[in-house]
């Protein structure tokens, strides 16, 4: 029984505690709406800002590091939540996190979290972003979001943004605030009370319409047996609507054999037989079924499935024990075991009863994957070390880090050995170009260079079934070259490159024996069709379209430009361009990226959607872009806005030199880099384009170091700082690199299009650029999609978007271009192509 004392002693430590709570709490006064409080003397204002996606009862900071908070936010709504606080001058850092049913998140001790409060100004230290996936995990994430901010202070608090400085306060600078005050002073009528963007003008009549373009493939996977007669094909349906299609290659006929409401994560063979389907549900635990084919007598099949235990994934399928796979699961409390599991039948696996003492991955701490050598033995396990995770080596029970992953690692492993000694891996380090390398894992060290080729960077690495790499893929001319490493692969290379002239061809899966292959087959004007390559009767049979739909449609081929820059750097670009007679008004299309990234003459959607309303097209893969060699990407280091954009310009020229193009009719169009890309061209040439659009487009130089995922880790950081300079030393140069700065030289109009939950480039990119438009009278058409990131995933909401390019480009470069005649191909690919 407790003494009186004690009682006492626990009484006064909770008048202490709220006390303390109190004191912390009042000394962060509430500013209310319209008021004006006099600051004290060592005091600043603080604007506060929470955008999450749940009710969240508080929010709690901290000044000093000190163990009492100094102020804490309460009963803050799903979306954004504005506060104006007048407080102590000083440091403060967001801690803790409280959701309405009492789950509390403590932040991390990050310096994204910690902001300084100076006396005399408004202090903005950026959104904090919580977005919750479950009870226990969340996302945070702090993100300038500066104008939002400074309109809710102009609408809440209009006479204390008038009378104080604003200035974000984070790890890079962002002299956005200071730019627009004067100018939104000056302005006739506050811009703030119009939305961002104009509705666009949606095109509805067009020859090819968006929902059918952009209706996502049906074939998603492609896996052989060992055996090579049995494929099974993973296939969208329709939403929510996934199957798995069973194709007996001998018969030639087709059988749905399984259907989920989930896409499958995977599917691969465990034997002739015996086929493993994974499923990752968004809420619920990942499953593994196992589906086991038998023919009877009359050549019937039939199918039995065996459940595995849930929450579990597949490590090795054990090619030389085809009823047994190593299982790993997570127990309650011990962490990842590993077992083999017996998955001959439903009875096998209800019997295991997998216990963390029977693992079989025993010796490393804090492991979360593991790679089992050809005999079934874990040899090789990824494990985490603090907020890293390394490569452990196993040898006779010995355990030893080899290699630390991700980040700025210089080896971008692709293989491994069936022996587990050798890493087959892609590295420039060193090197001029992306070359293929073997590491020796008992020595920590790069080994044989495989393939290398001056100035070209290795894509694609092809295995056989034991694991080792019979050649290489790299682009050629925008096309996909490849090169093996053995005769009798060579001799097969030449015939597929002869076979299929002109097209891309990729190995989706081959059998055991390398006779039965099947083929991934498109160009620029044919989407993906599926081959079934006999190499023993030298024939190729097409099994299936990817998008059946498309099959008749006839698409524009592409043609390849080959240029030099400015300063003579030899360029390739690619120029889609439509028939019929006269002169083509052009869309340019730069890619995103813009380093490491690079167009091909694959089937490009985007690509076939504009030329299908008479515009030709041009890609350039500009200085940055990959696939040309090392100096070729680091050609792009500081060159954003300026030296790229002169790549682009000599690509124009020398299209419009040698092509029937009308370089009166031209606009410019791109995503991400893409679209800050065309802004940059508005501002750079402002009477040479008719319109721009940027979707998902950067638009402040600066701002991508204070709004982005980029911008949220020390790899990614020096990253950034390596593409764009310090913005700490270098702000003035990337303010006349940034068309947001340099808005007021843009005449061509503008789209805008964005997903607010774009944490790549943020939606503030395009709310600002819009905003600095309309006050200069050109007000941008747009579109802002909710619950879209960098890139859109809804299909409705992909069609919106390029039915409104299609009506922003007919408005502004003409509707009068011709479209083809005949929008169908005049015939059907063969069904079966014979091998020269």
């Amino acid at each position: 029984m407790r003494s009186p004392a004690w009682h006492r002693a626990v009484a006064m430590l909770v008048v202490l505690f709220g006390l303390a709570s109190f004191r912390a709490e009042a000394s962060m006064r509430e500013v209310e709406p319209g008021s004006d409080p006099a600051l004290k003397a060592g005091e600043g204002l603080v604007l506060m800002a929470v955008d999450t996606s749940v009710n969240v009862a508080m929010v709690r900071m901290n000044r000093d590091g000190k163990l009492f908070g100094s102020g804490v936010m309460r009963d803050l709504k799903e979306g954004h939540n504005f506060r104006l606080y007048a407080v102590s001058a000083g440091t403060y850092e967001w801690r803790e996190l409280q959701l309405v049913f009492g789950y509390r998140y403590t932040l991390s001790d990050d310096e994204d979290f910690r902001f300084t409060v100076e006396p005399g100004r408004i202090t903005y230290p950026g959104d904090l972003l919580f977005r919750p996936s479950s009870f226990w995990r969340a996302r945070f994430a702090s993100t300038n979001r500066s104008l939002a901010a400074i309109d809710w202070m102009q609408k809440t608090h209009p006479a204390i943004y008038a009378k104080y400085p604003l200035a974000f306060s984070g790890r890079y600078p962002d002299p956005f605030p200071a730019f627009y005050k004067p100018l939104r002073a000056a302005a006739k009528e506050d811009p703030s009370t119009l939305p961002d963007l104009r509705e666009p003008a949606l095109a509805y009549v067009l020859p090819l319409q968006p929902a059918t373009l952009f209706k996502p493939e049906r074939i998603v996977q492609a896996s052989l047996n060992p055996a090579g007669t049995l494929l099974a094909l993973q296939v969208r349906n329709g939403k929510d609507d996934w199957g798995v299609d069973l194709v007996d290659l001998q018969g030639r006929q087709a059988s749905l054999m399984a259907k989920s409401a989930v896409k499958f994560d995977s599917v691969e063979w465990a034997g002739d037989d015996l086929l493993l389907l994974t499923v990752d549900p968004p809420h619920g635990q990942p499953m593994v079924i196992a589906i086991r084919m038998e023919t009877d007598a009359s050549g019937a099949r039939r199918y039995t499935r065996i459940n595995l235990p849930k929450g579990g994934w597949v490590v090795d399928t054990l090619p030389r024990e085809p009823d047994h796979i190593l299982f790993a699961s997570m127990g309650r409390q011990s962490g990842l075991m590993v077992h083999r599991l017996d998955i001959s039948s439903q009875k096998a696996v209800d019997e295991a009863k997998p216990q963390y003492r029977d693992r079989l991955n025993k010796g490393v701490k804090d492991d979360v994957w593991w790679m089992a050598d050809g005999n079934g033995v874990l040899r090789l396990a990824v494990a985490r070390r603090g907020e890293d995770h390394v490569l452990v080596l196993q040898e006779n029970q010995v355990f030893r880090d080899v290699m630390k992953l991700g980040g700025e690692t210089d080896l971008d492993p692709v293989g491994l050995s069936l022996d587990v000694r050798t890493l087959y891996a892609l590295t420039d380090a060193g090197r001029g170009q992306r070359d293929l390398v073997e590491y020796d894992l008992g020595r920590n060290a790069v080994g044989r260079t495989l393939f290398s080729r001056p100035g070209v960077d290795v894509e694609h690495v092809l295995f056989d079934a034991q694991r080792a790499p019979i050649g290489v893929q790299f682009y050629e001319g925008g096309l996909l070259v490849s090169e093996y490493f053995q005769p009798e692969d060579a001799r097969l290379g030449t015939l597929l490159a002869k076979a299929f002239p002109g097209k891309m061809v990729q190995i989706a899966d081959r059998s055991r024996d390398g006779r039965h292959i099947v083929l991934d087959v498109d160009a620029a004007d044919q989407p993906s069709q599926l081959y079934h390559l006999d190499t023993v009767k030298g024939t190729a049979e097409l099994l299936d379209d990817a998008a059946p739909w498309l099959a008749a449609v006839r698409f524009v081929p592409a043609q390849v430009l080959s240029f030099k820059g400015k300063d003579g750097l030899p360029l390739e670009a690619f120029l889609t361009l439509p028939p019929g007679a006269g002169k083509r008004p052009l869309v340019v299309f730069p890619h995103g990226g813009p380093i490491g990234v690079a167009d091909h003459l694959h089937f490009d959607r985007e690509v076939q959607f504009v030329a299908s309303l008479g515009y030709a097209v041009l890609q350039v893969n500009f200085r940055g872009s990959d696939g040309y060699g090392r100096a070729f990407r680091e050609a792009a280091y500081g060159a954003f806005g300026t030296r790229i954009e002169d790549d682009i310009d000599a690509a124009i020229r020398a299209a419009l030199a040698r092509h029937p193009l009308d370089g009166d009719r031209m606009c410019m169009l791109g995503a991400s880099y893409g679209g800050y890309s065309g802004l940059v061209a508005a501002v750079r040439w402002p009477e040479r384009f008719r319109c721009v659009v940027s979707i998902a487009g950067p638009s402040d130089q600066a701002l991508l170091f204070t709004s982005s995922d980029l911008g949220r880790t020390d790899a990614s950081r020096a990253t950034l700082e390596k593409y764009l300079g310090d913005p700490a030393k270098v702000l003035d140069e990337m303010q006349r690199q940034s068309p947001l700065y340099q808005y007021a030289s843009i005449r061509a109009p503008v789209l805008l299009i964005h997903g607010l939950e774009d944490e790549r480039v943020d939606y503030e990119h395009s709310r600002r650029m819009a905003r600095m438009l309309t006050l200069a009278g050109q007000r941008p058409v747009g579109l802002a999609f909710e619950d879209e990131g960098h890139s859109f995933t809804s299909q409705e909401n992909r069609e919106k978007t390029w039915s409104a390019v299609a009506g922003f480009l007919r408005q502004h470069l003409g509707g009068d271009a011709s479209v083809p005649a005949s929008a169908t191909r005049s015939a059907a690919a063969p069904e079966t192509v014979a091998l020269p």
